[in-house]
């Protein structure tokens, strides 16, 4: 797929824009994102036509159902599922994945360091341990987010970064 200059600089705005309010409130709203989301179609389809749309719809959903199980656990917000899928209008479905894989790994990495900063890995990893047990059985789990004083990050922040990373690796063509 091609990346149109201006596609591109959507892209950048929109995750920048997005990892800001993450950054700031804690929170990425339904308006932004349904508006984010309507734009990259918009501008898919204008720029690409039909393939456009269809990369831009495939990336979309790809984006919801990647996100949504990390959601249901509750791990991560709402606002980051959507997120996820508005940029995904931009990126298309194959570019979206290798940015979601690497905005979790900085995921990963900046909540472990968070959890040993603060002496809390270790119960923080039999916590994680039974909530996994809890969702291969089919029960929601209980334990995340539900302990007195947990810090949590904005995961907006880490997906826009994995995302442009992804992105950028793509415009280079560091990556296929």
């Amino acid at each position: 797929m091609e990346f149109h200059p201006i596609i591109v600089a959507a892209a950048f705005g929109v995750m920048i824009a997005g990892a800001i309010s993450d950054y700031r409130q804690r929170k990425i709203t339904n308006r932004f994102n349904l508006a984010a989301a309507g734009a990259g179609l918009l501008l898919q389809t204008a720029f690409n036509g039909l393939p456009g749309l269809a990369a831009g719809v495939s990336g979309l959903v790809v984006g919801l159902s990647l996100m949504f199980l990390p959601f249901a656990a509750g791990m991560i917000g709402g606002g980051d599922v959507k997120f996820s899928a508005a940029v995904g209008t931009y990126l298309g479905w194959k570019v979206l994945v290798v940015g979601l894989f690497a905005g979790v790994i900085l995921g990963g990495v900046t909540a472990a360091g968070s959890l040993l900063k603060s002496g809390r890995f270790v119960t923080a990893m039999k916590s994680l341990f039974a909530d996994l047990v809890c969702l291969s059985s089919g029960v929601r789990p209980t334990t995340l987010k539900t302990t007195q004083a947990v810090e949590t990050v904005p995961y907006g922040v880490l997906l826009a970064m994995g995302m442009a990373g992804a992105l950028t690796a793509t415009l280079l063509r560091w990556v296929p």
